[in-house]
Order: structure tokens, then C-alpha cells, then sequence
């Protein structure tokens, strides 16, 4: 038997493994994506304030600074989080659910939630999350979304990914799926692609993005 079950089993995983796992995915960072987000959030002049949805040691959250975001980093893997901090002691960090953020109503200008919705096991708790997003967002605050796209008929699986050599839970997502949850949380789709290349070099993987917006 598989000894990854399902969501609670990924993040023991990486609690076990943050060291490993965040020298792994370090350079597989996508700068013209954060560098869309950035520029969408400074464009909708409601502030510098953005959300790294599932930071890990914060890879992306460092790149976001570096765009002159104001960034506050969420993971539920504290060990990940611990790394996070030790890497960019110029940022913040909290250890935190998507499912019931930390955070106050309106409190960020964009939300960056970039392959950090994929180990959900049910889809009522994708929904949840996109809530909670959208209630920290500022009206008129940028989403940006990036999940892996479902090449079959299964819609959750457990298995081995090449970059962390171990196995993981995953949920899989079509672009069509991926359209209606935003609409159905009330975003507006700025933008909404698949079969996106990895930027790992996985030809087995492709990816879903989406931007959306909170509506004003």
C-alpha cells in the first residue's frame, strides 16, 4: 500500500523533506508569469500588498520583492516556512491553511497562488480556498492561479514526480473546471491558458494558468 494517501500525507512529506525538496524546485522558478502578475498589480493601483499562496522556502516570494511587491508568504509545512524565513529575513512568513487564512478582509492587492492548490483531495476544497482568496483580496485585487492540467479521466492520483523523486497526491485540473470555479467565486478571467510547457522540463506535465480579478 502507497504510503501517500492523500493531502495530510504530501505535507508530512515535505515536513520531512524541506531542505531537499526546496533545493530541487529552486531554479524552476517562471519570471515572465511573476513578472505578469507584478506589473498586473501595480496596475490596478490598489497597492504593493500580495499574498505567496503556498510559498514553500520562498522561492517565489523572494522573486515578488525583487518585482517591488510587499509580499507575505503562507505554507501549512512549517518546516518549509522555517526555510522561507532563514532565506529572506526581509519578508514574512506565517504558517497557515488556505481554508481559513490568517488574514483580514481585504487585505492584499494581488494573491499568487502558483501550484498551490493541486494537493487538495476534494474540490469543495478548492472552492473554499478561492474564497478565501477573494476575501483577502482588495476589490479589484489580481489572482493568479497555476495548476496541473488532468490528461486523463482521474481526477486525483498519487504518484512519483520526477523533480522530488517521491511520491505525492495530486489533483488535476481542466481549463474548462478551472473557468468555472472562478466564475462561480465571482472573478472576472483576465486571462485563462493550458497546456502550458513545465518549467522543469517534464513532458508529461502540463500546466493551467489563469488571472483573474476581484470585481470592483
Amino acid at each position: 500500500m502507497s504510503k501517500i494517501r492523500g493531502f495530510a500525507d504530501t505535507i508530512d512529506w515535505y515536513e520531512q523533506n524541506a531542505v531537499a525538496y526546496a533545493t530541487s524546485i529552486q531554479d524552476k522558478s517562471n519570471p515572465l508569469l511573476i513578472e505578469e502578475f507584478a506589473q498586473a498589480v501595480k496596475n490596478s493601483d490598489l497597492g504593493l500588498e500580495v499574498l505567496d499562496a503556498g510559498c514553500a522556502a520562498g522561492r517565489d516570494s523572494k522573486l515578488l520583492s525583487e518585482q517591488g511587491l510587499l509580499v507575505t508568504g503562507i505554507d501549512l509545512a512549517k518546516n518549509l516556512v522555517a526555510l522561507a524565513r532563514e532565506n529572506n529575513p526581509q519578508l514574512n512568513f506565517v504558517v497557515g491553511s488556505f481554508l481559513d487564512l490568517p488574514f483580514a478582509d481585504n487585505a492584499f492587492a494581488g494573491v499568487w497562488a502558483h501550484a498551490s492548490l493541486l494537493h487538495l483531495e476534494k474540490i469543495e476544497q478548492v472552492t473554499q480556498a478561492l474564497a478565501e482568496f477573494k476575501r483577502a483580496l482588495v476589490p479589484g485585487g489580481i489572482l493568479h492561479l497555476y495548476l496541473k492540467q488532468r490528461a486523463g479521466v482521474e481526477e486525483t492520483s498519487v504518484v512519483v514526480d520526477s523533480v522530488s523523486k517521491h511520491e505525492r497526491f495530486f489533483r488535476w485540473f481542466t481549463k474548462e473546471e478551472v473557468g468555472d470555479l472562478l466564475l462561480e467565486q465571482g472573478f472576472k478571467i483576465l486571462e485563462l491558458k493550458d497546456d502550458l510547457s513545465d518549467q522543469a522540463g517534464r513532458s508529461e506535465v502540463k500546466w493551467i494558468y489563469a488571472l483573474a480579478q476581484k470585481p470592483l
